[in-house]
C-alpha cells in the first residue's frame, strides 16, 4: 500500500504470493474472502499471536478503486479469541472476536486514535483545546476524490466555549501566530478570515473580501456558550492548507465578545484522519521566563540602586563604601 490512489496499490512480487486455498466469490448477496496466510513471512509484516494493529477496507462494486469512507484501523489481540476448537479451555466457533481496547502507551497516537474507532470523515470527531473550550470537525471528501491530493475537499468545524466571547482556530505553518491566518467568530456579529500579521488588535485584519470563502459561517451565544461554526475549503491558492494528516494550528479565545488581546491561547498539532493531537509547548519557555526575570533584577533593580549609591556618597559613611556598593551592583 503506497498511498491513497489507486496506482501507488501494487501486487507484490509472484514469489511473495505465497497464500493457499485463496478464493473470493460473491454468494446469496454477500462477498466472500479466505485465505490461510503464513503469519511470519520474510520481509512483510509479522501476523503475532497476541495484539496486532489491522486495517479494513471495501469497494463500492467489484472494481479496485478509491473506498470512500468505507475503511478504519483495528487492534485485535488473536490470542484472545481462544484456543484451537477441541482442545481444553476451547471456545465456541460461533463467539464472535474478543475486542480489545488499546490501552498500550507505545502506540502511536494516531494508531491510538484510530485504534478508538474514529473516521472523521464520517462522523465529527472531538477535541478538547483546554477546560471549557472544545474543537468538533468532520471532513468532506467529494465523490471521485482520494484525501491525498482531495480537490474541493472542506472542513466542517464548530467551536464551542463555555462563556460569551469571541473565539478564534488559526492555521499556521510553523506553530506561531505571526504570518497564519485563522477563523475569527463575534457573537452577533462576524465570522471572518483574518491574516494574523502581529500580536496587536490593528495587525490582525479580515482577509480581502475575495478570499472570504467560509460557508455556513456563524457565530453565537446560547445556554451560557459561545457557538462558532463553518466550512471550509481546505486547500485555497495563497493560504495555509489543510491537510489529511497533521496540521499546525493555533487557538485562541477572549475574555468578552469585543475583539482585543486573547486571554488564553495555545498552539497543537491535530492529524485530522485520526484525531490525535497532541499540544505545542514552547521552546526553552523556562529559560525566556528565567531571562525575562533576571533582565528585570538587572537594569530594573540593581542598576538604579548603583546609580543612586554613586549620587548620594555624600550621605554614606566615608571610606569608599558608595563605590564599594556601585561595584557590586554593576557587576
Amino acid at each position: 500500500l503506497g498511498g491513497y490512489d489507486v496506482s501507488t496499490i501494487q501486487l507484490m512480487p509472484e514469489e511473495q504470493q505465497t497464500l493457499t486455498d485463496a478464493s473470493i466469490t460473491a454468494t446469496n448477496g454477500q462477498t466472500i474472502m479466505k485465505f490461510t496466510k503464513l503469519m511470519s513471512e520474510p520481509g512483510e509484516i509479522e501476523i503475532l499471536f497476541g495484539d496486532n494493529e489491522f486495517l479494513w477496507a471495501h469497494g463500492s462494486d467489484a472494481t479496485l478503486a478509491y473506498h470512500g469512507n468505507n475503511r478504519a484501523a483495528f487492534i485485535l489481540d488473536l490470542a484472545a479469541v481462544g484456543v484451537a476448537i477441541g482442545e481444553e479451555g476451547a471456545t465456541n466457533p460461533t463467539d464472535p472476536p474478543v475486542e480489545v481496547e488499546d490501552n498500550r502507551g507505545n502506540v502511536p497516537n494516531a494508531i491510538q486514535g484510530l485504534g478508538g474507532g474514529q473516521d472523521c470523515t464520517v462522523k465529527f470527531c472531538e477535541n478538547e483545546l483546554t477546560t471549557g473550550f472544545l474543537q468538533k470537525y468532520r471532513i468532506n471528501v467529494p465523490d471521485g476524490q482520494d484525501p491525498e491530493t482531495c480537490d474541493g475537499c472542506t472542513i466542517d468545524m464548530e467551536l464551542i466555549y463555555d462563556g460569551e466571547a469571541w473565539v478564534s482556530i488559526g492555521f499556521s505553518l510553523n506553530g506561531r501566530m505571526i504570518g497564519s491566518e485563522a477563523v475569527i467568530g463575534i457573537p452577533g456579529s462576524t465570522t471572518l478570515k483574518y491574516n494574523l500579521n502581529g500580536y496587536t488588535d490593528n495587525l490582525v485584519q479580515p482577509m480581502p473580501q475575495e478570499q472570504q470563502t467560509l460557508t455556513d459561517a456563524s457565530t453565537v451565544f446560547q445556554n451560557g456558550q459561545t457557538i462558532m461554526k463553518f466550512t471550509k475549503l481546505m486547500k485555497e491558492p495563497g493560504e495555509v492548507e489543510i491537510l489529511f494528516g497533521d496540521n499546525d494550528f493555533l487557538w485562541a479565545h477572549g475574555s468578552a465578545p469585543a475583539l482585543t488581546y486573547h486571554a488564553s491561547r495555545s498552539a497543537f498539532v491535530l492529524n485530522l484522519s485520526s484525531g490525535a493531537a497532541q499540544e505545542v509547548t514552547a521552546p526553552n519557555k523556562g529559560l525566556w521566563l528565567a531571562h525575562g526575570v533576571i533582565l528585570f533584577l538587572a537594569w530594573g533593580v540593581f542598576v538604579p540602586f548603583a546609580v543612586q549609591a554613586s549620587l548620594l556618597r555624600k550621605l554614606l559613611p566615608e571610606g569608599g563604601i558608595w563605590f564599594q556598593i556601585h561595584r557590586g551592583l554593576n557587576t
